[in-house]
């Protein structure tokens, strides 16, 4: 996924902007509404529906670890605060693992992707979900075994042909998570293994001070890629991005990685004279000191198989079509906030066989806002097929 736009108006506010000027009366964009979160055992947390927590401070205490349960819109974990954020414990947002028992793929971490639907005897796997997402395959590290996920980097392990594309900014904006990988096969009378899900996606903001404790060595906050299909795939790992005017630690680790592609870890600070963190996942630091960039560009499938779909609605879109229907159908995708003509992919995941993607550009310029593109797609059926569109 590529968001030139975005990612050309964040080097011009580094780069015109001092540090004095930007860490003045930074904010979070906390309310305080939601007030100390303060974690003391090892906890999970249901999603607000925006994903959005607004604290007053934040603290995690060593020893234990942090989770949370996904929305119905799947959104990233958001973690605001007007005061410090002292993280001692870990945060996990990471995938989960694909399985046989029950046959289903790992579900990817909050803002991650999942995993693919294993095949069931001599009924083929299905893909991963998410813009780096794998095909399915049999279970080997061969050229036609199952895929892994992919992020910033193409997963390493081993050589199928099968593996996701890289996508995202290293800025993080829009934040994503990470992708799954796809299922394996079946084996005779019976359900292979489902993919890994792919690393989910958070933010910790303050407008003050974030700081990591604890042993140093330990890892402060994971957004790993699950494992699946055997161990032979693996979801991508996911997205991390901190803000504050500060950022402290010495030697702890934040980890977007796993054995798929690698996620994506990005800080944005004006005070790094204590910041020596490690990082397992690509990382980059910057002084980007905005949390919502506004107005973000988004893209909707606002019509799917002739069925109109709302904008904002849950991604992906779901549709089947029964035994005898005509595959030739068209897919409706709206952008909006662009400003720019935006090159996009809209990808067809059947919950069983191959994905199909089809690409076209939408003309989003000032003065046509929203605008959309129809495409002509062939919709598999008697099967669930996912409906996806990304950037490209």
């Amino acid at each position: 996924m590529k968001h030139s736009i975005t990612a050309a108006l964040a080097a011009i506010l580094v780069s015109t902007q001092g540090p004095r000027l930007l860490a003045q009366g930074f904010n979070s964009g906390s309310t305080g509404a939601y007030g100390p979160m303060n974690i003391t055992s090892d906890t999970t947390l249901n999603l607000p529906h925006d994903g959005i927590f607004h604290c007053t401070t934040i603290n995690v205490a060593q020893n234990v670890t942090l989770r949370f349960n996904r929305n119905a819109l799947n959104t990233p974990v958001y973690l605001l605060a007007t005061g410090d954020v002292t993280i001692n414990g870990t945060i996990d947002v990471s995938g989960e693992q694909g399985t046989s028992s029950p046959p289903v793929g790992g579900r990817g971490g909050p803002g991650g992707f999942d995993g693919g639907s294993p095949g069931f005897d001599t009924l083929p796997p299905g893909a991963g979900y998410g813009p780096g997402a794998g095909k399915g395959g049999r279970p080997s590290s061969a050229a036609d075994g199952v895929g892994s996920g992919s992020y910033a980097t193409v997963a390493s392990i081993g050589s199928s042909t099968n593996k996701g594309a890289t996508y995202g900014s290293p800025l993080l904006v829009p934040l994503v998570g990470g992708s799954g990988s796809g299922g394996g096969t079946g084996v005779p009378g019976g359900p292979g293994y489902g993919g890994g899900g792919g690393g989910g996606a958070i933010l910790i903001a303050s407008n003050t001070r974030i700081s990591f404790g604890g042993g140093a060595g330990q890892i402060k906050i994971r957004a790993d890629g699950g494992p699946g299909a055997q161990g032979y795939a693996y979801g991508s790992g996911g997205a991390v991005r901190v803000v504050a005017p500060s950022v402290a630690g010495t030697g702890q680790y934040i980890s977007a990685a796993g054995s798929g592609g690698q996620g994506r870890i990005r800080i944005d600070t004006i005070d790094r004279s204590a910041l020596q963190l490690g990082f397992y996942g690509q990382a980059s630091i910057g002084a980007f000191m905005a949390v919502f960039p506004n107005p973000v560009p988004r893209l909707d499938v606002i019509n799917a198989a002739g069925t109109a779909i709302p904008e904002g609605n849950p991604s992906p879109v779901i549709i089947q079509l029964p035994f005898g229907s005509d595959t030739n159908r068209t897919v409706t995708v709206q952008a909006r906030d662009f400003g720019a003509s935006v090159p996009i992919r809209v990808v067809l995941t059947p919950e069983s066989g191959p994905p199909q993607t089809y690409d076209t550009t939408i003309n989003n310029t000032t003065g046509n806002n929203p605008a959309s593109a129809t495409v002509n797609v062939a919709v598999p059926v008697n099967t669930k097929v996912a409906v996806n569109a990304w950037t490209r």
